[in-house]
């Protein structure tokens, strides 16, 4: 009996088994890998969601004239209202350090807000608007890093016509300091 038939048939199987199971582990490490993007790709956008929900509440907390045990607590409630803990969360646990970096940066904007408001400051007041400026650079720091990080080309402030990220230059309220003095 001829062996070197058998061999070969055999050669080749192996050399094909071992092809496909390549192949297969190669996509399955794509699919992980592209399954990874669009979990980092929603809990980025969750997480900007929440950042925009925790500022609404915040603003209708600072709206109501309450007593300042009352700020204090409804101020804390409103981040937890907006789930941005749990946002926050999952964007530390997926995200880059770039991601993060960014995200970290507009929360800890955000709970400024969420502190001069503690603090008794209102919507109009000096306070307030140092306080919101800063976020709203931070949230699109974040914003734009989130689009970088994902490929998609980044804007420039005049793509919204203002002048900067922080919209304090374009701000009616700061335009006019006058509106804010405390007197």
């Amino acid at each position: 009996m001829d062996w070197l038939p058998l061999a070969s048939t055999a050669a080749g199987a192996v050399i094909a088994l071992s092809g496909t199971l390549l192949v297969d582990l190669r996509r399955e490490r794509d699919v992980r890998s592209r399954d990874r993007e669009v979990d980092s790709w929603r809990n980025s956008i969750d997480f900007a969601l929440a950042l925009d929900s925790a500022h609404s509440l915040l603003r209708d907390v600072a709206q109501t004239g309450a007593a300042a045990a009352d700020l204090h607590q409804a101020a804390g409630r409103a981040l937890v209202e907006a789930r941005l803990y749990q946002a926050r969360e999952r964007l530390l646990m997926s995200g880059t350090p770039d991601l993060v970096t960014a995200g970290e940066a507009a929360f800890r904007r955000l709970i400024g807000i969420r502190d001069v408001i503690r603090a008794g400051a209102t919507v109009p007041s000096n306070e307030y608007h140092d306080a919101y400026h800063r976020y709203a650079e931070a949230i699109w720091s974040f914003r734009m890093m989130v689009r970088r990080h994902f490929g998609h080309q980044t804007m420039r402030p005049q793509h919204f016509d203002l002048t900067n990220w922080s919209g304090r230059e374009d701000c009616d309220d700061c335009a006019t300091p006058q509106q804010h003095q405390v007197i």
